[in-house]
């Protein structure tokens, strides 16, 4: 049976996030596998992204041009909603103002990296590497 992702999406969302968070769903035309929802504070200061596949899923923070990527290639949906809660519950720490952004020097600028801890684990969050933990 064929598994559901954008009602994943939704069911995670709704799950994770207090209703003062303000979520707004779409998907694209060309890319109709690909589910999305962006996500603002109440203050409407912070934003982020969850994007949903059937094998992937990422957390992005627009402010800071970060994000990262966890991929589930099985067809479990226990598995995959429990990749898509962990890069929420990043994302919701994000959103309460958790986390500390660190400036990691490269050969032109430097480039920011968010530094946030999540169930006791700590995630990393860059443009270009990210450090994630996959539940368990």
């Amino acid at each position: 049976m064929a598994i559901d992702v954008e009602a994943l999406l939704r069911r995670v969302v709704g799950e994770v996030f207090d209703a003062d968070v303000e979520a707004t769903y779409s998907t694209n035309p060309r890319t109709p596998y690909l589910h999305l929802v962006r996500l603002s504070d109440p203050s409407g200061q912070r934003h982020a992204g969850l994007r949903a596949s059937y094998e992937w899923f990422d957390a992005t923070i627009f402010g800071l041009g970060v994000s990262t990527t966890l991929f589930d290639y099985d067809d479990d949906e226990e598995d995959k909603e429990a990749v898509l809660r962990a890069l929420a519950r990043v994302v919701r720490a994000y959103l309460r103002g958790e986390g500390r952004v660190e400036h990691r020097r490269g050969l032109i600028r430097s480039r920011p990296v968010l530094r946030i801890q999540v169930d006791n684990q700590e995630w990393e969050l860059g443009r270009r590497v990210s450090r994630v933990h996959y539940p368990d």
